[in-house]
């Protein structure tokens, strides 16, 4: 009972608080900015949210490695002998295009040549593209490294 009590009284009190608000010019400017904040939180969260899947669209280097590692980078062998595809940190999701006759991948945001040699003929859980390649930026490999492509199934 005295649950719904206290939801009474919250009802109630809102009620008055929104029928003063509406008169004073005050309240009505407090609650128009609240209201405000409220649509900004909310824009700034769905940008978060765009930006992130569009980091991994990307296939920069580490990004969504960790969600993938366990159940799929790890079962994933070098179609040139060398061992694992993934060295606990190559591997990730991106995205694939086809432009005159030949593959495209992103590798940390640019777009590159897909080795056909370097095809795995496996298909990702998720039906996408991944790549199994060092940061562009590490000196010890060629910017254009891959050591293993996953393409989606329908490529």
């Amino acid at each position: 009972m005295r649950r719904e009590t206290d939801a009474l009284v919250r009802c109630l009190f809102w009620m008055v608080f929104i029928r003063y608000a509406r008169e004073d010019a005050f309240l009505r400017r407090l609650m128009n900015c609240a209201a405000l904040c409220v649509v900004a939180i909310v824009l700034v969260l769905v940008l978060i949210v765009c930006i992130n899947s569009t980091a991994a669209q990307e296939g920069y280097f580490g990004h969504s490695h960790d969600d993938w590692h366990h159940g799929f980078y790890s079962t994933l062998n070098r179609p040139d002998g060398k061992g694992s595809c993934c060295n606990l940190m190559d591997c990730r999701p991106t995205s694939v295009r086809s432009t005159d006759g030949r593959y495209e991948i992103k590798k940390d945001g640019r777009w590159i040549p897909v080795p056909m040699e370097k095809v795995i003929k496996k298909a990702a859980p998720d039906g996408g593209a991944h790549i199994c390649a060092p940061d562009s930026s590490d000196t010890a490999y060629p910017a254009d490294e891959v050591f293993c492509v996953i393409m989606p199934p329908d490529t």
